[in-house]
């Protein structure tokens, strides 16, 4: 993925459904609660607006058996991977991006954030969190490959070294 591309993440409900697009490294880009009813049109409408867009991924939570496959068609018909997510916890997280999106003003700063629930749904906040779920396993995925790329060049540097004990270095046998 290049820093032009993106990945729009699902949080799916039965009436609303949080959407956000991140960039391979985490940013967020974009987030909104769309309805459940007009879900096709609305993600028809953002991948329009938001080209770059290469994958989609879902958690595998409330309704994504019925809003996954119109995902996966969607993503079939722009040529788009999609993929589900374990999405346990993301509300838990996403109530506590909240509170530092929005830091509580008047009575509520002397009320711990961890005791207080945000005013307004967090949907798009968990889409976020789901994306960058995702983000952090590409991350991994890419680095596990690096880690197995590096160990074949030690491997490979590690021939060498047994071969030049075992048939000299540089020695011109020729003579």
């Amino acid at each position: 993925m290049t820093e032009n591309t993106y990945i729009l993440a699902v949080d799916p409900g039965n009436e609303k459904t949080g959407i956000a697009i991140v960039s391979p490294s985490g940013e967020m880009i974009y987030r909104k609660i769309i309805s459940s009813n007009t879900f096709n049109e609305d993600i028809e409408r953002v991948l329009t607006e938001y080209y770059g867009i290469v994958h989609i991924v879902c958690g595998n939570g409330t309704n994504h058996k019925h809003l996954y496959p119109s995902l996966q068609q969607i993503g079939r018909n722009h040529k788009i991977t999609t993929s589900l997510i374990d999405e346990s916890h993301s509300t838990e997280e996403a109530r506590k991006l909240y509170w530092q999106y929005n830091p509580p003003t008047g009575w509520r700063k002397i009320i711990p954030t961890s005791m207080q629930f945000p005013p307004e749904p967090v949907d798009d906040l968990t889409a976020l969190v789901i994306g960058l779920r995702y983000t952090k396993q590409l991350a991994q995925n890419e680095a596990a490959i690096k880690e197995e790329t590096m160990s074949s060049s030690e491997l490979e540097e590690k021939r060498l070294h047994a071969m030049e004990q075992l048939y000299g270095k540089g020695d011109n046998h020729d003579e």
